[in-house]
């Protein structure tokens, strides 16, 4: 597992907080991608086993 940095933890925070707008990854310039799952959101990269983060609802 690669450690992310801070501009690419930024980048999927702009996804969290703007679902509607289009984010790049910061390490290989593709599509990052909204997901409700429940109660449970994801972002991630469109790159298999690239970045990937999101929060967990209760």
């Amino acid at each position: 597992m690669v450690m992310m940095n801070d501009i690419e933890r930024k980048a999927l925070n702009e996804k969290l907080n703007n679902p509607q707008k289009d984010v790049r990854c910061p390490r290989c310039g593709n599509i990052i991608n909204y997901d409700k799952r429940g109660n449970s959101i994801a972002v991630e990269c469109a790159t298999k086993d690239c970045i990937y983060g999101g929060i967990r609802g209760i």
